[in-house]
């Protein structure tokens, strides 16, 4: 085998070991993500449009987001929101 041969196989070598050895570790259960179905942030709200042109989108756990009409912006939120209810909103609100 020659030098340049010889170069271009240390890679492949050196893949090859670092993918075969070693331990394989495994992730406790309590690490893993939950399998029972949806998480919350995957929830689509329900949209309405308000009199006064202003989006409300509301959520299961009683989350109420109201934006302003034209723009994504947050007007009011009520006291059972979480950050990503809002992140939610802005996001439907965005597209719209």
């Amino acid at each position: 085998m020659n030098y340049c041969q010889l170069i271009l196989a240390l890679p492949l070598l050196g893949t090859l070991t670092a993918c075969s050895g070693g331990e394989s570790k495994q992730v406790a259960k309590e690490d893993q993500p939950a399998t029972n179905g949806e998480r919350p942030m995957d929830e689509v709200p329900v949209r309405k449009t308000l009199p006064n042109g202003d989006r409300e989108y509301s959520y299961v756990n009683g989350c109420v987001v109201v934006l302003e009409p034209k723009r994504a912006v947050v007007k009011t939120e009520g006291p059972n929101c979480q950050s990503h209810h809002r992140d939610i909103s802005l996001l439907y609100a965005s597209g719209d």
